[in-house]
């Protein structure tokens, strides 16, 4: 059972607060770490090649260290810190290690969803999502389940079709 959690929004433009909304999250995920499966296994392989050909001393084995454990910190800091949010007004997703604010997709933006999986991304039942909007395509990656959260994307933006439909005819 899904709990509706949620979270107040505020947009500023320079100084000026132009809206404020408070959304119940549907659903909250994070992409799995088992998407950069291949990366991990080339950077232990370049770890493991930088100590035995190079050794830990020399400027080469050094810098393949320095530059593969950099680039694995990066990933799983990346894996970790990255949001997708599902709301009942939009989806709501923050990428990387370095993002704070939220990009929001409105459901009316969406154009179509499409999963992508590869034979890997099957096995481990993982797979990105690429959400088609206006003017943008935002890739998803590394979600468990994707066939599911496509589902209850494309459910919300019918509510929110008709949500909105509703409030035409009474206004």
């Amino acid at each position: 059972m899904l709990i509706p959690i949620t979270y107040t929004k505020t947009v500023t433009k320079g100084s000026v607060l132009i809206k404020s909304a408070e959304s119940k999250v549907i659903q909250s995920f994070k992409p799995t770490v088992r998407q950069y499966w291949l990366l991990f296994t080339i950077f232990a392989f370049s770890i493991l090649i930088a100590f035995t050909a190079f050794g830990a001393s020399t400027i080469t084995g050094l810098s393949i260290l320095s530059i593969s454990g950099l680039l694995t910190i990066y990933i799983i800091l990346s894996v970790f810190m990255t949001k997708y949010l599902v709301t009942h007004h939009e989806v709501s997703l923050r990428k990387g290690p370095f993002s704070i604010k939220f990009e929001d997709i409105s459901y009316c933006d969406i154009n179509n969803i499409t999963i992508r999986q590869g034979t890997m991304q099957k096995r481990l039942k993982i797979g990105n999502l690429v959400i088609s909007a206006e003017q943008t395509s935002t890739v998803l990656k590394g979600i468990k389940n994707p066939h599911q959260i496509k589902e209850l994307i494309k459910k919300e933006k019918a509510s929110e079709y008709e949500r909105r439909t509703l409030l035409r005819k009474m206004l």
